[in-house]
């Protein structure tokens, strides 16, 4: 069974993707900026940058916003005093100071911040409503050639003049009058966002369109899923409005109603396989395991043999951990939501059949995922390069913060670099003339080792100079911090 699982509360909204009994996509809406995808800001420019064909905007954020000339190039025509595509560098086009609008097309990472674009797209669930563009584009999933025809004469006729559409997946099948339905609701959208743009304060949202309920309703909810289960009845009565109005009938049959008193999220177990998420370890079912670790540029993933010690030849066993891995890889991605550049270590196969079979193993779980990805290759030190589009924040992001101790290094000092630096001090402060009293504080491990190896040592540097020392582990939590106290 394929279920959608709703959970609201006051200090968040949170839906999870359950297929197979297995959680394989978890989203979360919260009030910062985790949630600014395909928002529309009115902007101010706040510098331009030549050499990088680029400008900065400031849109009411921590960090302004990055925004990159080819992403500006179809709005010229209808906000830039009438030039088409003219090609002219930036500094031409924009200059400090000036207003501009805004669709964010990337969430702030590291100290980067947001990307946007001027190519605005207002998204419906069978089209997408491109107000500044004249083309018609149609999703490569929908492969039937006829149907693609029969789609591309429709909307020939009912696309608004001077504005494009892409027809999403979603689409086939569906009657001109699903259609018409739906452009007329974008196209309304856009004219309200276009009566805001000239009176808009810099930072105002023009357009917001990161709500949960409306991506599971226009992006999720399918003749795939067998049932929608929500935990508050104004959210479930909002599901059914908007059923009324925009899907088929037959979808109402599939809310329900759960008990708002209990956690649908323990429920369903939905708290476990995040907390599972969590970890950078994942084992298999044949007995191997993933390592999958995140940083700044790129996410890696190595695949290990472990207990799959096999029962045949070595290749045999390399070959059964490695699809088993093939088939694990596309549900972590999804779950944990990692995109960018991802780099997977399998482990080494001789023969190019072996390597060919894991690569169709791997493209046949991607294409379950909703978010775009392409495989790239197998590269001469055997690795495979792939991509996953970059679409709201990892699941890591609402669960964990950096490491105050280790800032994000996943290392901490050792006990004999922390008392090197404890001795250093030490020295210095027992040099100290109207000082009588010396009290080191330190983590237990460290104190334990000073008692062990070095404290008779450092007495007798005490005695020497008519001072007394002593040492504790009570005022310390951080496990590489020290203090000195002194005493008179």
């Amino acid at each position: 069974m394929n279920r959608i699982v709703i959970n609201f509360n006051n200090f968040q909204k949170r839906a999870a993707i359950i297929e197979d009994q297995r959680v394989v996509e978890v989203l979360t809406e919260r009030e910062d900026e985790s949630n600014i995808i395909k928002n529309i800001y009115s902007g101010r420019v706040a510098n331009v940058l030549p050499g990088m064909e680029s400008a900065f905007v400031d849109i009411g954020l921590e960090k302004n916003s990055f925004l990159f000339v080819d992403d500006l190039r179809e709005f010229e025509e209808k906000y830039l005093n009438g030039i088409v595509n003219s090609g002219k560098p930036i500094e031409e086009l924009l200059t400090v100071g000036d207003k501009v609008v805004v669709q964010v097309l990337n969430v702030p990472r590291g100290t980067k911040g947001a990307r946007v674009t001027t190519n605005f797209t207002i998204p419906g669930k069978y089209v997408v409503l491109m107000p500044n563009s004249d083309h018609i584009a149609i999703s490569k999933k929908i492969k039937d050639e006829d149907e693609r025809t029969r789609l591309q004469e429709i909307f020939e006729e009912i696309k608004p003049a001077k504005m494009g559409v892409i027809i999403r997946t979603a689409a086939q099948g569906k009657s001109v009058y699903h259609f018409e339905r739906e452009i007329s609701y974008l196209v309304k959208k856009w004219e309200d966002i276009e009566r805001k743009i000239s009176k808009a304060a810099i930072g105002e949202v023009l357009y917001n369109d990161n709500s949960i309920v409306t991506t599971i309703l226009r992006d999720i909810l399918s003749n795939d899923i067998d049932e929608l289960v929500v935990d508050n009845e104004e959210v479930y009565w909002e599901i059914i409005d908007y059923i009324n109005a925009f899907s088929e009938n037959n979808f109402k049959t599939k809310v329900k109603l759960f008990d708002e008193n209990r956690d649908i999220f323990d429920e369903y177990n939905v708290n476990k396989e995040i907390e599972k998420a969590l970890d950078k370890f994942v084992w298999l079912d044949c007995g191997g395991y993933l390592v999958i670790e995140k940083t700044e540029a790129l996410v890696t993933v190595d695949v290990n043999t472990g207990k799959n010690t096999g029962s045949f030849n070595l290749e045999k066993t390399v070959l059964n951990t490695n699809l088993d891995a093939a088939r694990e890889i596309p549900k972590q991605l999804r779950l944990r939501n990692l995109s960018g550049i991802i780099i997977i270590d399998f482990i080494d196969m001789k023969l190019q059949e072996d390597k060919d079979l894991v690569l169709q193993q791997l493209d046949s779980e991607l294409k379950k995922d909703r978010i775009k990805n392409n495989i790239v290759h197998f590269t001469d030190l055997g690795l495979v390069e792939m991509t996953r589009k970059r679409v709201g924040r990892n699941l890591s992001y609402f669960y964990e913060e950096e490491c105050p101790t280790c800032h994000g290094k996943g290392k901490v000092k050792s006990v004999d670099s922390i008392i090197e630096e404890i001795i250093k001090d030490f020295k210095k402060v027992a040099e100290e003339k109207d000082i009588r009293q010396i009290k080191i504080a330190s983590s237990k491990r460290v104190i334990a080792k000073i008692k062990e190896v070095y404290f008779d040592i450092m007495v007798d540097y005490l005695k020497n100079r008519g001072k007394e020392l002593s040492l504790s582990s009570e005022e310390i939590n951080n496990i590489t911090g020290y203090d000195i106290f002194l005493g008179k």
